[in-house]
């Protein structure tokens, strides 16, 4: 289990049991254990949506929102800022880029891509939770972690440093293969046009990713996840148009 607790210590901002040695290879095995964090943090919104239901739905959206964004630490909305600041500054020199990205300070792309990604979240947290779908929300963060997990066997990583070489050099690829396996096949199983849906967001992303960095990084798997988990709201709120759920 220890594995599962630093998972969720580097994912999250929950409360865990605090480790004062952690190998490379515990790291390594704490990949695999993402996109379970990212099911407690499904679990998390669903629990706040039905704590306040009977608020104005828009209301609700607002403040499930909040919860994700204090539960994950805003991690990946970092992730998001940077990797756009570095699309936007680094003018397609990717060490240029890299540098960007290590800035803590964020930039004009940064701040456009947060805006974006908060208001469009917002608006399909509303559909979503107007339309009693909010038990859904349950997968959309699991399958935002097995998309940037899923990056690793093919993605060179480009910033390999401390924390982040010793989770990738100590990797448990078969599991990511599992991972990735069972989502696309619970994917196509509810709803087979989503798979090339996703994939095709999953693709696009990677390319972006490579075109700013020639690589992966922390920053870009945080970029990838948020992307993602919105790629899957998108998704249901598509289907429920279609009156496919």
């Amino acid at each position: 289990m220890k594995a599962f607790w630093i998972a969720l210590q580097f994912m999250s901002r929950l409360p865990t049991p605090q480790f004062a040695n952690i190998s490379g290879q515990e790291l390594g095995r704490a990949i695999v254990y993402f996109p379970v964090v990212g099911l407690v943090i499904g679990g998390g919104l669903v629990a706040t949506s039905q704590l306040i239901v009977w608020l104005p739905a828009e209301l609700v959206a607002g403040l499930v929102l909040a919860m994700w964004v204090w539960m994950t630490g805003g991690l990946h909305l970092d992730g998001l800022a940077d990797s756009a600041d570095g699309w936007l500054g680094g003018l397609g020199n990717h060490q240029r880029a890299l540098e960007i990205m290590k800035d803590s300070r964020i930039g004009t792309g940064g701040g456009v891509a947060l805006g974006l990604m908060l208001l469009l979240k917002w608006l399909l947290l509303s559909y979503l939770i107007e339309a009693q779908l909010w038990g859904w929300l349950v997968f959309v963060p699991l399958i935002g972690r097995v998309a940037a997990i899923g990056l690793m066997p093919f993605t060179p990583y480009v910033s390999l440093q401390g924390l982040a070489e010793e989770m990738v050099l100590n990797l448990n690829r078969k599991v990511v293969y599992v991972w990735l396996a069972v989502t696309l096949m619970a994917l196509a199983w509810f709803a087979w046009p989503l798979v090339f849906w996703f994939m095709g967001v999953w693709l696009w992303m990677r390319w972006v990713m490579i075109r700013i960095t020639g690589g992966m990084t922390g920053d870009t798997a945080g970029a990838m996840t948020e992307v993602m988990e919105l790629a899957v709201m998108i998704g249901l709120v598509g289907y429920l148009g279609l009156g496919m759920i």
